[in-house]
């Protein structure tokens, strides 16, 4: 990826990750009030989901890392392990926490197919590589690792809505689905764009 990204990606992915294991330190009501009521439906998914899923966006960047992959192979694999178990975990969990979810309808559905699409393409990636397929490896990896930083992007978007006096749940209409198919759509257009390059 670019050096001008690579910077950008590293340095979000690092900075939500840490800070959302605020809630290993802090009452949930403080450091994530918007997500409390979710302990009454699904304590486990939730932190389960709450801590899992920063654990696959910290090492995410690492996954992506060529300078890892060919000095440290078995560093790579094993961190790689680690990583879809995590997305394996956290978006089980999210599947479990949708019944208590307390938006509308679509974005329900949005973070539904996002969870299915995030365990799906790290299955997919693992799977390419055990049959040797490196080069489809890459491609479903980079899939997982857009729909992993679907956090970071969601609280790009987030941000402005609430500063324009948007509520936590009403920018989910535009989260839940945008958070993830803008990363999407941009890795596919850079995948297409690497094809087409001439050698």
């Amino acid at each position: 990826m670019p050096r001008s990204f690579a910077w950008f990606f590293w340095t979000l992915s690092m900075i939500i990750a840490l800070a959302s294991l605020r809630i290993l330190a802090l009452p949930m009501a403080e450091a994530m009030p918007h997500m409390l009521h979710y302990l009454d439906s699904a304590p486990v998914g939730t932190w389960v989901h709450m801590t899992a899923g920063p654990l696959a966006l910290g090492l995410a960047p690492f996954q992506l890392w060529q300078g890892l992959r060919r000095r440290r192979p078995a560093l790579h694999r094993w961190t790689g392990r680690i990583y879809a178990l995590a997305i394996l975990a956290g978006g089980v969990a999210s599947l479990a926490m949708l019944p208590g979810f307390q938006g509308s309808t679509f974005a329900q559905a949005g973070f539904g197919v996002l969870a299915v699409l995030w365990i799906g393409t790290t299955f997919l990636g693992v799977a390419r590589a055990r049959t040797g397929d490196m080069a489809a490896h890459r491609r479903w990896m980079q899939r997982s690792v857009a729909l992993t930083f679907a956090a970071v992007t969601l609280r790009l978007i987030m941000g402005p809505l609430m500063a324009l006096g948007w509520t936590v749940t009403e920018t989910f209409d535009v989260t839940a689905w945008g958070s993830w198919l803008i990363n999407l759509a941009v890795l596919e257009y850079w995948q297409r764009c690497r094809v087409l390059k001439p050698a």
